[in-house]
């Protein structure tokens, strides 16, 4: 396995990561989990760090499947939401539970 991992920045969180739900309350949105899971993906956190930024960590079966999705992902994401990224960084799985 293979897991990748960026640190995004943002004005506010991008609707795409949002849910309406009754009473006011916002969740997290599947839209963009079902996307990457398309493309390949084991499993997928989006992580909301701060008022401004957030971290994505996503798990592929191969460095290969990553790579190829990783582009594809990372440009789509940033034009469609406005988020920047900060950071990155991905390797081989050494152990997991």
């Amino acid at each position: 396995m293979y897991a990748t991992s960026a640190d995004w920045s943002f004005d506010s969180l991008p609707d795409r990561f949002r849910i309406k739900m009754p009473y006011g309350f916002q969740s997290t949105s599947n839209d963009f989990p079902a996307e990457i899971k398309g493309m390949g993906a084991l499993s997928f956190f989006y992580v909301q760090t701060s008022a401004t930024t957030a971290r994505s960590m996503t798990v592929w079966p191969d460095k290969a499947t990553a790579q190829a999705a990783l582009s594809r992902i990372r440009e789509g994401v940033a034009s469609e939401t406005g988020q920047t990224i900060v950071s990155v960084c991905e390797g081989e799985v050494l152990a997991n539970i």
